[in-house]
């Protein structure tokens, strides 16, 4: 039989700070990939860049030679449309990763007074209405749609939301006479050992880990040696792919 836990119980005090401690994480984890754009955003596009180009070009290397393989002309026509076919998600790729190195040039750098007025809201209402914390609450549509408008608040560092938030969050609860504190939690041991599984695959993998880098002078240089030789790679590799290229007879044809 599934274990029903009180709220004042250990286990859900423990559970209640592994979810605060994995949501903490998950946003720590964006703040570092945006300080990480920030830092190799360009180098990281330039090389992209680089790397579809020379996929471009494999694939119509790859084109050309099938048609001579069957007999056939290389139709300069037939040629682009597959190209703009085969590399049509290759270039939203690449316009994402440029929108997102945009998005964290400009993403602003908050005082530690805002950052700690943030996490005190954000838990304080996560502790109120959790959908994790609180099943009871699942059915409510405007709790839900308040949460929602919490996590992206707090993921995006909004102060004046969240304010906002816990004020009409506040109001509504007492509108309602909800009672947050009488609550169980079923199968909490469980439920504790899948979020602290899902902590330590937050530390051990990107974007946590971009921290290492940016806590340490020497791991940057190295990283931006790497993105730097990956461009000459790249760069070189596109020449090689040209010389290719030339020894096919595309026949160039207008439509």
């Amino acid at each position: 039989m599934a274990e029903i836990i009180k709220v004042k119980n250990a286990s859900y005090i423990l559970y209640e700070e592994l979810l605060l401690k994995r949501e903490n994480l998950r946003k720590e984890g964006k703040q570092f990939y945006v300080s990480y754009l920030q830092m190799f955003g360009e180098l990281m596009t330039e090389s992209f860049q680089k790397k579809i180009e020379c996929i471009r070009k494999k694939k119509m290397i790859a084109f050309c030679q099938r048609c001579l393989n069957q007999g056939k002309d290389i139709n300069s026509i037939e040629l682009n449309r597959f190209i703009q076919a085969e590399m049509k998600s290759y270039e939203e790729d690449l316009k994402q990763m440029a929108e997102s190195v945009k998005a964290a040039a400009k993403a602003k750098t908050l005082s530690s007074d805002a950052i700690w007025r943030i996490k005190e809201i954000y838990y304080g209402l996560a502790r109120k209405i959790h959908p994790d914390m609180h099943p009871e609450l699942e059915d409510d549509s405007t709790l839900q749609d308040y949460w929602n408008q919490i996590v992206i608040a707090y993921q995006h560092n909004q102060l004046d939301e969240l304010e906002e938030l816990e004020v009409m969050v506040n109001a509504y609860l007492e509108k309602c006479h909800a009672n947050t504190e009488e609550l169980v939690i079923i199968d909490v041991e469980n439920k504790i050992k899948r979020i602290e599984q899902e902590v330590e695959q937050i530390l051990s993998k990107k974007p946590y880990t971009y921290r290492f880098i940016l806590e340490d002078k020497k791991k940057q240089e190295e990283q931006q040696r790497a993105l730097q030789k990956e461009i000459e790679e790249y760069t070189q590799y596109s020449l090689e792919l040209d010389d290719v290229l030339k020894s096919f007879p595309i026949k160039e044809m207008f439509a």
